[in-house]
């Protein structure tokens, strides 16, 4: 007799640049998201997080590649009611490479993104525990891949993964 097939639910996960260093098994709240710039947006999946790691993982240590200086602009308002401020940031167009390939590993570890946006502009989210200011210079230094509402609780994120940008490859 064959064993019924399992049923896998798929977990959502984002891909962010945070102002501070994050660590793996970090978590927080809705309120309570780390500052950071998102470099791929939510996406879900019914891979392992190991998969996901290992690919992120090489992005952040391909030669070359090493932490993004960007300086924050403007204001604007997101959101479907663009209701919710941001400060727009700038950079030589280190961050849309990083995000291309971000995922195109993602991709090719078998990640389904379904539509990455097209019009895909790095921002800071203003919170109400921190935000950015126009002139701010920032560091990108690090690379993170948050799970999004871990099955114990429905509000919080963990980080699952942290690489600092152009560490040399662990052996």
């Amino acid at each position: 007799m064959e064993a019924p097939e399992e049923t896998h639910r798929k977990a959502r996960f984002v891909v962010v640049l945070p102002l501070s260093p994050l660590v793996a098994g970090d978590e927080f709240t809705v309120a309570q998201w780390p500052l950071h710039v998102t470099l791929v947006e939510p996406f879900a999946t019914e891979l392992d997080a190991e998969v996901l790691c290992g690919a992120l993982a090489v992005v952040a240590r391909e030669p070359g590649r090493r932490p993004i200086s960007v300086a924050v602009g403007d204001d604007a308002m997101f959101g479907p009611r663009r209701d919710i401020l941001v400060s727009l940031v700038r950079d030589g167009g280190e961050i849309a490479a990083l995000r291309g390939r971000a995922i195109a590993q993602l991709r090719a570890a078998g990640v389904d993104l379904v539509r990455p946006r097209p019009d895909f502009r790095p921002h800071v989210t203003a919170k109400r525990h921190g935000r950015v200011l126009r002139g701010d210079r920032l560091e990108l230094g690090t690379l993170a891949l948050v799970r999004l509402r871990p099955p114990e609780t429905s509000h919080h994120g963990r980080i699952l993964g942290s690489w600092p940008l152009g560490a040399p490859p662990t052996v």
